[in-house]
């Protein structure tokens, strides 16, 4: 994945950049859902029936998570003083709860497909055309997790990088559902329902991945050590600062919320103390483009 350069553009510009992605992600995921689910009918595929319920799991994430950017791109407020950015990690653990609960059935009817194929029991091998829509699949899909990854590094948004893993796996998918309408071709009638099994599996399997990181990201988490000495060296840089203590850092939704006291030195007017605590501010601010909140303390340094 090529690297992207990091842009100078203002936070409106950067969400326009954001739900652009999110609509080319719902579009994208219906057109393969819709177009996969008519193939799969028409040539009698199993696997790409059970193929295009990935896309339309897809669909549906990104339209949900759609739905919680422009919630989450609102500003704090009286209400939520720490923003609105936890509204994605209910909605991404809200739809892998879903998908887990559907993907079940899925996965009883495929294995049941399986022994039925199996045993030759009312089986016939799916028509090739089924094979030309797993590649047009698998094009497609590399093409639209690329898209996204890039943008989901540049906003730093697991909405995006989570809608970027999961076309990454269909497309890894659609090659399995590929393999298996060669595999027909040859005999093996079985495959085809058991490429439907391989990907219920996997889909319980993402949606669990899923899961876990939502509950992580709905709940405060400490900011790596590593990262909490940045931030304290960066605001020591700042002239009149002689000390920081007291320094804490959480992650709050996909922002971060900075707690710290600052020493300066003690004969200084109240003026040029609260100048000094903008200038932390404002350092700390423009290096960290995901801190939301600073709780600045200022006191006198009393060790010479």
């Amino acid at each position: 994945m090529h690297e992207l350069s990091q842009c100078n553009i203002d936070n409106k510009t950067c969400l326009e950049c954001e739900s652009k992605a999110g609509w080319i992600a719902v579009g994208g995921n219906l057109s393969l859902a819709v177009f996969k689910l008519i193939v799969g009918i028409l040539s009698g595929s199993k696997a790409v029936q059970a193929d295009s319920i990935y896309s339309f799991k897809d669909f549906l994430t990104s339209l949900i998570v759609l739905i919680g950017m422009k919630i989450s791109g609102k500003p704090a407020d009286e209400s939520h003083p720490y923003g609105h950015g936890k509204i994605e990690f209910v909605a991404i653990f809200m739809i892998s709860l879903l998908i887990i609960v559907g993907t079940v059935f899925l996965l009883i009817h495929s294995l049941k497909d399986v022994w039925m194929a199996y045993n030759d029991i009312n089986i016939s091998p799916p028509k090739f055309i089924a094979f030309w829509a797993a590649v047009i699949s698998i094009i497609a899909n590399y093409k639209l997790s690329t898209y996204l990854h890039c943008v989901g590094e540049l906003r730093k948004s697991p909405s995006i990088l989570a809608n970027a893993k999961h076309n990454h796996s269909d497309a890894i998918s659609s090659s399995f559902v590929a393999g298996a309408i060669i595999g027909t071709r040859f005999g093996l009638h079985w495959l085809d329902p058991l490429v439907a099994v391989v990907e219920t599996i996997d889909l319980i399997r993402l949606s669990a991945i899923m899961m876990n990181d939502a509950i992580k990201g709905m709940m405060d988490t400490s900011l790596r050590n590593d990262m909490v000495e940045e931030i304290e060296k960066t605001a020591l840089i700042v002239p009149g600062v002689k000390r920081i203590s007291n320094l804490m850092a959480r992650m709050v939704g996909q922002g971060i919320w900075v707690t710290m006291t600052i020493k300066v030195q003690y004969d200084i007017t109240l003026e040029q103390s609260n100048k000094i605590g903008r200038q932390v501010e404002e350092t700390l601010k423009k290096k960290y483009s995901r801190i939301e909140g600073i709780n600045l303390s200022i006191e006198p340094n009393m060790i010479k």
